[in-house]
């Protein structure tokens, strides 16, 4: 049997939770765990995808992160969750982990809100979501956000798929 050398990487174990909590649209995020407390290795969320009426059921908001790796771990409640072209259901204990320029999106078809875990690897859209959160006095336009993602996030969102495909 082959040994696995031993992590050369050192453990990183932030002090505290960060804590900040904001929404983003009807969702509800909490940083767990900052780039800033990582030294920019990781980021850890909480994301609760609230349920959406009937009709806007069509979208995946399928993006890419060109700079990340994202996972998700659902803790509780069932989402639909695009990876590529493929359509899989998840629910709770499901785990996805999407490689750094993967096409990826999701719905929450049900009536309750789906709890994820996400993190990010390395750490920096933490930090974009929440200067564009939706819970404050001016809220920042999309189209700021979505330059901001492409410049300096490599991130790509589709506006205006309503499919799969």
């Amino acid at each position: 049997m082959q040994m696995m050398p031993p992590n050369t990487t050192p453990s990183i174990v932030p002090d505290a939770i960060d804590g900040r909590a904001f929404e983003d649209g009807a969702d509800r995020v909490r940083i767990l765990i900052s780039g800033a407390q990582t030294g920019g290795d990781y980021s850890v969320l909480e994301w609760i995808v609230a349920p959406l009426p009937l009709e806007a059921q069509t979208s995946f908001g399928p993006h890419r992160h060109g700079l990340y790796e994202e996972t998700f771990l659902v803790l509780k409640g069932a989402l639909a969750f695009l990876l590529n072209e493929q359509v899989m259901e998840l629910s709770a204990g499901d785990f996805v982990s999407v490689p750094k320029d993967t096409r990826h999106g999701y719905i929450n078809r049900s009536d309750t809100p789906v709890h994820l875990l996400v993190t990010f690897r390395p750490a920096g859209m933490e930090e974009l979501f929440y200067r564009h959160r939706s819970d404050q006095t001016v809220v920042p336009s999309l189209e700021d956000f979505l330059d901001e993602a492409a410049r300096d996030h490599a991130s790509t969102y589709e506006m205006g798929h309503d499919q799969a495909s």
